[in-house]
């Protein structure tokens, strides 16, 4: 027999779990994800929604953070595979009396659709990058239970195209929602802060800086920024390259331009909490990923009116438009992205223009416009 959900009469709120498979990825200490849930989880609205957030591996890094930035989350501590999952979800949905589950990653999406059915709730599905490495053991499962997924979401066209090709979402069930930062808290820094900070990390009033923010892994492509770097120094030494951020592949980069001889010029921050103070230090901000959602960093560059050289990898190749809010190159080459932070560094005005543009788009990625979209489905799926 199934469990039905049933809201109390004297509770009208819809009560929402968020599933996710890890906040983190490979040792990093922010991941998208788990910044999306540090801004959503304060804007939904309390009178309406009552959200919980699940997190079914042990705790990571980025948990600890979200913890640590006043987030709750219980985690279940379940391996990969482990079918008590399942027995687990259904026993909180249960416990909450939920009414819908909103779901993140494959394990989220496997044990949480069965749940869903299994308590008679509703489900979303929220996919956030297009996945080049789309784990064969995944077929079967998104073959019989995304079909049976009451709605999908998507941050992008791209994405939506990964979930209903790929994924077997049926194309009128996903939504394009994009994803979105708090505008406001991405404003440049006073000078004096700023001068004191390029000071502590050794960049100087005279040379252009060049940043990539994000996750030290694979997917960003950090090898070709780096790549890029070199044959940049080679025309002009007044140059300063910072990879801000955490991941695996911290020590390989380190090695790469050493390899290269260009150490001297490359600063590797770690991870780092105030990022308009960093962007507030910086000339031109890159993007040179593999593949992508749309990472958040975008919009923050976009904010804060800073020029931005991407490549066209998937959702990036949506918001950044060649020539007109940004330069964009296919990913994997680093003479074309050299080619393009120089051309910015040697055309002020029309690294000008493209800043300014970007930052008059900015007003279509507020955070509060997202979650706006997102209790519209919420809404649109209780009716």
């Amino acid at each position: 027999m199934k469990y039905i959900a049933k809201r109390s009469n004297m509770n009208k709120k819809i009560k929402i779990i968020h599933i996710c498979d890890k906040f983190g990825r490979k040792g990093s200490t922010i991941h998208g994800v788990s910044r999306l849930f540090q801004w959503w989880m304060p804007l939904f609205n309390s009178n309406l929604f009552d959200v919980k957030l699940v997190g079914l591996r042990k705790q990571d890094k980025a948990c600890e953070n979200l913890i640590d930035q006043g987030i709750n989350i219980k985690s279940l501590a379940r391996g990969k595979f482990d079918l008590f999952t399942l027995k687990d979800i259904v026993n909180i949905i249960k416990q909450e009396n939920a009414d819908i589950v909103h779901l993140h990653g494959y394990g989220a999406s496997n044990f949480g659709i069965a749940a869903a059915r299994i308590t008679g709730i509703k489900c979303v599905v929220h996919e956030h990058f297009v996945d080049p490495a789309y784990p064969g053991y995944q077929l079967p499962f998104d073959y019989f239970l995304a079909p049976r997924a009451d709605m999908g979401i998507a941050i992008c066209e791209s994405v939506k195209e990964f979930m209903v090709n790929k994924r077997y979402f049926r194309r009128n069930n996903v939504k394009v929602v994009f994803n979105g930062i708090p505008i406001n808290n991405f404003t440049h820094k006073e000078k004096s802060l700023v001068l004191e900070e390029k000071k502590r990390l050794g960049l100087p009033d005279d040379h252009k800086i060049i940043a990539s923010i994000g996750r030290l892994d694979e997917q960003k492509g950090n090898c070709y920024f780096i790549a890029a770097a070199a044959k940049l120094l080679k025309k002009n030494n007044k140059l300063k390259f910072l990879l801000v951020g955490d991941g695996p592949l911290m020590n390989d980069l380190k090695e790469q331009t050493r390899k290269l001889n260009i150490q001297d010029y490359v600063i590797f921050t770690g991870h780092y909490q105030d990022i308009p103070l960093l962007q507030s230090m910086i000339d031109i901000q890159v993007f040179p990923s593999i593949w992508e959602g749309t990472t958040l960093t975008i919009f923050e560059a976009f904010a804060m009116s800073l020029p931005v050289v991407s490549t066209n990898a998937d959702g990036l190749g949506e918001v950044v438009k060649n020539e007109i809010n940004g330069l964009s190159v296919v990913p994997k080459d680093s003479q074309l992205f050299a080619d393009a932070i120089e051309e910015l560094i040697n055309n002020p005005e029309k690294a000008e223009r493209l800043a300014k543009n970007g930052n008059e788009e900015i007003k279509k990625y507020d955070i509060s416009l997202c979650v706006k979209n997102i209790e519209n489905i919420y809404i649109e799926l209780m009716s």
